[in-house]
C-alpha cells in the first residue's frame, strides 16, 4: 500500500486500487500533482484507507484477487455514499460493470487499456460530481437547519403570543372586576347620600335642627369615603400607568415620622386606643417623598386602628441597620389568617377580618402603601397571627 500527497492540504483524496503495482505506480504519476494519491493492491488493503482518510473518488480495477471491483463497491456503498466509484475493466466485464452502474454502484467505466487523457477526464469529472453532490447537502442541510429554526422561532413566538393573549385576556378579566368593585363601592356611599340629601331637601323643615346635622355629617362621611376611593383608584392607575414620579427632599425621619404619628393620634383616641412611637435615630437624615412617606404611614395607622379593638396600644417603631431604615407599624388586634397574607398586598383585595367598629375599606391601601415603598427602592412585609395581632414592617436604604 503506497500514498502520495497528504490529507491534510487542499487537494481532494483519490483511492486507487489495482492488484498490478505497474499500473498503480503509472497512475500515482499521472495524478499526484492534482490529487492526494493513495494506493491499495486489494480490496483488503483498500479498507483501512477508507476508514482513516476522507476519500472522494475511488478507481478500482475490475479483476482482482479476493472481492471485484463492482462487489467491493457494493459492499462500501452504504457506508461511504458520497465517494464517487470508477471501474477499469477489459470488455468481458462490461456487462457486469453496466448492471452496477444502473444499481447506482458505479459512476463510470473506462475500458483497458485506457488513453490515459480520457481517464484524466473521468477521475476529473467523478471530483466535479462530488463536489456538486455534497454542496447540494450542505445547502439541504443548510435548509433544514434554517427551517428548524424557523419552526422553532415560530412555535417560540406563537406561545408568546398565546401567553400575551391570555395575559390581556386575565387582565381584561380583572379589569372588568375592579370595574364592578369600583362600580359597587363607589354606588353604596353616593347611594345613600343622595337619599339623605333628597330626604333633607323635601322634609327640612319638618326636622329639628339635631337631625339635620345627624344627617348631613352621614353626607359627608359619606363623600369622604367617595373621594378617598377615588383618590386611591387614581394612585393605583398612575402606578401601573407608569406615570407615579417621587419628589424627593432631605429630610429628618424620625421627626417626620412622629409628626405623622401624632397627627393619627385623634382617629386613635376616637376608639380609645393609644399610639406609642420610639425610635433610635434621632439624628437620621435621608431624601425621601414626604407626602408620598405620609400616605405610607397614615394608611398602616388607619388599618391598625380600624382592626384593633377600643383601649388597645398600637406601636410605631423606628431603627437603622445595614444601611437601611426599618418602620414598623404593630397592632395588637384581630389579626389575619395565614392562608389570606400572600394576597394582602394586591389591589382589591380584602380579608375576611372585620374592622372592629364597621369601617369602609377600599381594598386599595396596601396595594399603594407596597407600591410607594418600592418606588423608594425599599421593602414590605407583614406578619400575623389571628387574635395576637399584625406587624407590618418597610425598609428604606439610606
Amino acid at each position: 500500500m503506497e500514498t502520495i500527497g497528504t490529507s491534510q492540504n487542499n487537494m481532494y483524496n483519490l483511492l486507487v486500487i489495482d492488484d498490478e503495482p505497474e499500473i498503480t505506480r503509472s497512475l500515482k504519476r499521472q495524478f499526484r500533482g492534482m490529487y492526494n494519491v493513495f494506493t491499495a493492491t486489494s480490496a483488503n488493503d483498500a479498507f483501512p484507507i477508507l476508514e482513516t482518510e476522507n476519500i472522494q473518488v475511488v478507481l478500482s480495477d475490475q479483476r482482482m484477487p479476493g472481492l471485484t471491483g463492482v462487489d467491493f463497491f457494493a459492499k462500501i456503498k452504504s457506508k461511504y455514499p458520497d465517494a464517487l466509484k470508477l471501474i477499469l475493466t477489459g470488455y468481458s466485464d462490461i456487462e457486469a460493470v453496466i448492471g452496477a452502474i444502473n444499481e447506482g454502484q458505479v459512476f463510470r467505466y473506462i475500458t483497458k487499456p485506457w488513453n490515459p487523457l480520457e481517464l484524466e477526464v473521468a477521475i476529473k469529472e467523478a471530483f466535479e460530481k462530488y463536489e456538486l453532490i455534497t454542496h447540494n447537502k450542505r445547502l439541504m442541510e443548510t435548509l433544514r437547519e434554517s427551517n428548524l429554526t424557523l419552526e422553532k422561532k415560530v412555535k417560540e413566538r406563537t406561545a408568546e403570543l398565546e401567553a400575551l393573549n391570555e395575559t390581556l385576556t386575565q387582565l381584561n378579566l380583572e379589569k372588568n372586576k375592579y370595574i364592578g368593585i369600583v362600580a359597587h363601592d363607589l354606588r353604596s356611599p353616593i347611594g345613600s347620600a343622595f337619599q339623605f340629601s333628597e330626604l333633607l331637601f323635601e322634609e327640612f323643615d319638618h326636622f329639628p335642627k339635631e337631625k339635620i346635622l345627624e344627617y348631613l355629617d352621614f353626607i359627608k362621611k359619606r363623600c369622604e369615603y367617595a373621594l378617598a376611593l377615588i383618590s386611591d383608584i387614581l394612585d393605583v392607575s398612575k402606578i401601573e400607568a407608569g406615570v407615579f414620579e417621587l419628589k424627593k427632599t432631605e429630610a429628618n425621619y424620625h421627626n417626620f415620622v412622629k409628626e405623622v404619628v401624632q397627627q393619627n393620634k385623634i382617629l386613635a383616641e376616637s376608639k380609645s386606643q393609644h399610639i406609642d412611637f420610639t425610635s433610635d435615630l434621632s439624628d437620621v437624615v435621608f431624601s425621601f417623598d414626604k407626602n408620598k412617606m405620609e400616605q405610607v404611614i397614615t394608611n398602616l395607622l388607619a388599618n391598625a386602628v380600624k382592626y384593633s379593638l377600643p383601649e388597645k396600644v398600637i406601636k410605631v417603631e423606628v431603627s437603622s441597620g445595614d444601611r437601611q431604615i426599618v418602620t414598623k407599624v404593630i397592632d395588637h388586634g384581630l389579626g389575619i389568617p395565614q392562608e389570606e397574607l400572600s394576597d394582602i398586598f394586591k389591589p382589591y383585595k380584602t380579608t375576611s377580618v372585620k374592622p372592629t367598629a364597621n369601617e369602609k375599606s377600599t381594598g386599595l391601601g396596601l396595594a399603594i402603601v407596597k407600591k410607594i415603598v418600592e418606588a423608594h427602592e425599599g421593602t414590605i412585609g407583614i406578619e400575623s397571627e389571628v387574635g395576637k395581632g399584625t406587624v407590618v414592617t418597610f425598609k428604606l436604604p439610606i
